[in-house]
């Protein structure tokens, strides 16, 4: 929710940018939290109601 307050429309490229960066350095514990993070966001965008 604290991204989609502060970014917006923009919050699941954010996510994504941040699990691209942990990915490529191979950091897979925090590239699984965003790729999480990202799953989230997706659902809240369907699902307004979760807001």
């Amino acid at each position: 929710m604290d991204l989609i307050s502060q970014y917006g429309e923009d919050a699941e490229s954010i996510a994504m940018l941040r699990a691209a960066e942990y990915a490529a350095n191979l950091n897979t514990e925090e590239w699984i939290i965003w790729e999480a993070v990202i799953k989230e966001i997706q659902e809240i965008n369907i699902n307004p109601t979760l807001q």
